[in-house]
């Protein structure tokens, strides 16, 4: 009777404590954009805007608003890098594209380290895929993202595809602005079983969507 009330303390332990959060799990927070706007010219009646006048794709995501996200980030770092723009049939018909354009700070790339990591292993980036004519812009995405709706909702844009069906990205249109956001992290997320590139994708992901839609009017 003793070994058996024994072994019944011990299954009620490793139960209980697989259901709490250790040290390292990593907790998700909500998106908190700051009060500001995308620096965007106007977009309408067809304009096109070259690639080599998109916004800093860096200027959608600060540092504050990564931590908001990822309360526990650490040793966080961005870093702009430069992308070429792709030849689109509708885009190509405005004088002011080229196909030569290419975006400096199209894309953005930021690193960090979160609980259980022993260095920054985790890595967000947002890239600018066009900015155009909101019409253009919603044509060009239901031809060019092949994606699964994501089923959670556009995340504060007018409509998202997850892009991937492991380590997806989601591809959303907000206004004049198609944009991706993807990444990846070896963190064990708090309160949920799912392994990480799926809470990446299904609980992370979109409050980086939220984050950059606020900010584009």
């Amino acid at each position: 009777m003793l070994t058996l009330v024994a072994s019944n303390v011990v299954l009620l332990v490793l139960l209980i404590a697989a259901y709490m959060p250790s040290d390292g799990d990593v907790a998700i927070g909500k998106a908190a954009p700051r009060d500001a706007t995308a620096n965007l010219p106007e977009a309408k009646g067809g304009a096109i805007l070259a690639a080599n006048r998109w916004p800093d794709a860096c200027s959608f995501v600060d540092q504050g608003e990564v931590e908001a996200i990822l309360p526990d980030a650490k040793e966080i770092k961005q870093e702009s890098r430069r992308i070429n723009a792709l030849s689109i049939t509708e885009f190509a018909a405005n004088s002011s594209w080229k196909k030569s354009d290419s975006a400096e700070s199209g894309q953005c790339l930021y690193s960090m380290r979160l609980p259980g990591e022993t260095y920054a292993a985790t890595q967000f980036w947002v890239r600018i895929e066009a900015v155009a004519d909101p019409k253009l812009i919603a044509g060009y995405q239901d031809r060019v993202a092949a994606g699964t709706n994501t089923g959670q909702g556009a995340s504060g844009a007018d409509h998202c595809v997850i892009t991937g069906l492991n380590e997806g990205s989601w591809n959303c249109r907000k206004g004049p602005v198609l944009f991706t956001v993807g990444g990846q992290s070896s963190a064990v997320f708090e309160g949920v079983s799912a392994s990480a590139p799926f809470v990446w994708r299904d609980d992370v992901l979109p409050e980086f969507v939220r984050t950059i839609a606020a900010k584009i009017k």
